[in-house]
């Protein structure tokens, strides 16, 4: 198996799969498909490698920002920075100001290449690094440099922040190594899929919706050119059904809001908006199992993987498409070490795991402990077959004046059984359980009545005993997720 960069472009790309779709994505005028192969991608990643060596000097180490929406370019100059000898820095072009000041002056960019939109800050962006930003196809009339392997197996090689939804974003520091130790597990996937087809010559499409800022989408640069397999690109989920008419994708990686939406469709007769779709990748969040369960019996493949920034997207995959496993993260691998701290804490440990938080020994020193191991801060169990699962979140838990701990999630997962809960949060309110529910005004007393109900299958110290209600939705941070406060 590969395991550096300069391999997986050199051999993989540009030696294996060179007539193959690396990826596909719609044009601007919303109508044509543009294809591009990998021997296309390997000649415009060395393009980039020679703009960003003649535009950042002594490059080494330098850091490259990343600011964009979905695109093919996001994966020519990921490739390009890293192989130029630069550190990438993926960002949430969709985060405040105060927030994208701070993590621009931490990591401190020598350039940053962006899609020139404005999603709200543009003035303070230009007014600040104006003269550090480039378009994302600066590369476009470079002579294509001549590659050499400059990256230690060990170097910082992207650094990615965290969600950040109970304080300020962590810049997570990402190796070669954590990356390529990743990719065991997707391979993984892939044989489990063709397995699952019957087909050892399986050659599958991917619609990448998720944001490359995020590690779910920005790792699948690698894994799927591992495979020689194709990224269709999606800037924008309301596009959706136009797209994957356009584009044939058989896989994709969801979240909970995505998976939803997905299961509607299947579930009202309408599995025919979607294409050729029969694998969902679920993560980044906990799924409701009667949905995967639902997409399962439905002909879908269910993959659900477990894993974190800082575990650069490794832990834990799950296979399992039967009622009594479905809702499990999985059994774990072979190459990965697990245990459970005696308050039900996961840890993992292997060479997937982070080089630590950028400019932050205090922090990395909390989550990573002198033994190697890593604390995700997720609580878990594990059943007698070997299947984990994730049972809540530690810093999220309520602990009560009578001792006993309450996880919010358990909860949550039972409320939003309600068809009229839109969103909810669960947390201690005034030293009670209580809940924060977002949902049209006229359903107010229908979630009141599910809850009451609700209460009298619960133990009576997890009883919901305050209930508020907001019309607009729950804030949320700048991944998506729900903001805990």
């Amino acid at each position: 198996m590969i395991n550096t960069v300069y391999e997986l472009i050199t051999d993989v790309m540009a030696k294996q799969y060179p007539d193959r779709v690396a990826f596909r994505y719609v044009a601007a005028d919303g109508k044509t498909v543009v294809e591009k192969t990998y021997a296309q991608y390997v000649q415009d990643i060395r393009r980039a490698v020679t703009y960003f060596k003649e535009n950042i000097p002594d490059i080494k180490g330098k850091r490259v920002g990343i600011m964009s929406r979905n695109c093919y370019e996001y994966g020519v100059n990921s490739f390009g920075a890293i192989l130029a000898g630069a550190v990438v820095v993926t960002i949430n072009q969709k985060k405040t100001w105060p927030e994208l000041e701070y993590e621009l002056g931490l990591v401190e960019p020598s350039l940053i290449v962006n899609d020139g939109i404005d999603y709200g800050c543009r003035p303070d962006i230009e007014a600040a690094y104006g003269d550090k930003l480039r378009p994302m196809d600066a590369f476009k009339d470079s002579a294509p440099a001549e590659l050499v392997d400059c990256v230690g197996h060990d170097d910082l090689i992207v650094l990615m922040f965290t969600s950040g939804t109970t304080g300020r974003s962590k810049g997570v520091m990402l190796s070669e190594r954590n990356f390529f130790s990743v990719m065991r597990a997707h391979v993984q996937i892939g044989e489990r899929m063709m397995e699952y087809k019957h087909d050892p010559e399986l050659v599958v499409s991917q619609y990448t919706v998720l944001p490359m800022f995020h590690l779910g989408a920005f790792i699948c640069l690698f894994s799927w050119a591992h495979g020689g397999w194709a990224l269709n690109i999606s800037g924008d989920i309301r596009n959706f059904y136009k797209e994957i008419r356009r584009m044939p994708s058989q896989v994709m990686a969801v979240v909970p809001v995505i998976m939803n939406s997905l299961h509607k469709d299947v579930m009202r007769g309408r599995k025919e908006r979607l294409g050729e779709l029969w694998v969902p990748i679920c993560s980044s969040a906990m799924f409701d199992p009667q949905v995967m369960l639902d997409m399962a019996t439905n002909g879908m493949f269910v993959v659900q993987t477990y894993g974190a920034t800082e575990t650069c997207g490794d832990g834990i995959i799950n296979y399992a498409q039967d009622a009594k496993h479905i809702g499990a993260v999985g059994q774990g691998n072979d190459y990965l070490d697990y245990k459970l701290e005696p308050d039900g804490e996961l840890c993992i440990r292997g060479d997937s795991i982070m080089l630590g938080y950028y400019k932050d020994p205090e922090a990395t020193a909390a989550v990573i402990d002198k033994d190697g191991w890593f604390h995700t801060g997720d609580l878990a169990r594990v059943d007698e077959d070997g299947y984990y699962y994730i049972t809540g979140r530690k810093k999220n838990l309520i602990i009560l004046d009578s001792g006993e701990n309450v996880s919010p999630e358990e909860l949550e997962g039972m409320l939003e059984k309600c068809p009229a809960v839109q969103e909810c949060i669960v947390k201690e309110l005034g030293k009670k359980i209580g809940v924060v529910v977002y949902c049209e005004k006229e359903h107010q007393q229908t979630v009141r009545d599910f809850i009451a109900q609700m209460n009298r299958t619960v133990p009576l110290y997890k009883r919901i005993g305050v209930v508020e209600f907001s019309e607009t939705p729950l804030p949320r941070n700048g991944a998506g997720k729900l903001v805990r406060k």
